[in-house]
């Protein structure tokens, strides 16, 4: 069995430096060491973005969900879209009608 490990970021001194400023460690957040969950090696990779903005769990909300009749168009009647690739936003109409 092991004890905590220094901290790989801030090497034990619960500090990091930026220029005049001495913020705590965002690794170990401020303990100068790191074992179980804080380990970075130990952290799960995070998702790959945020989940799309109309399967948002707010959405569930009675409220919410009254006062927007659409979740794609939030009841504009269009919606856009930005295509990084050719660099252009395309609007087209919303398939709800509204």
């Amino acid at each position: 069995m092991t004890g905590p490990d220094a901290c790989p970021e801030c090497e034990g001194r619960k500090v990091q430096r930026l220029g005049r400023l001495f913020l705590a460690c965002v690794v170990c957040r401020g303990r100068g060491w790191v074992t179980g969950d804080a380990d970075p090696g130990r952290r799960p990779e995070p998702p790959d973005g945020p989940p799309p903005v109309w399967e948002d769990p707010r959405w569930l909300d009675p409220m919410v969900a009254a006062a927007f009749a659409c979740r794609y168009c939030l009841g504009n009647g269009s919606v856009q879209h930005v295509d990084r690739d050719r660099g252009v936003m395309v609007t087209m109409a919303c398939a709800c009608g509204a």
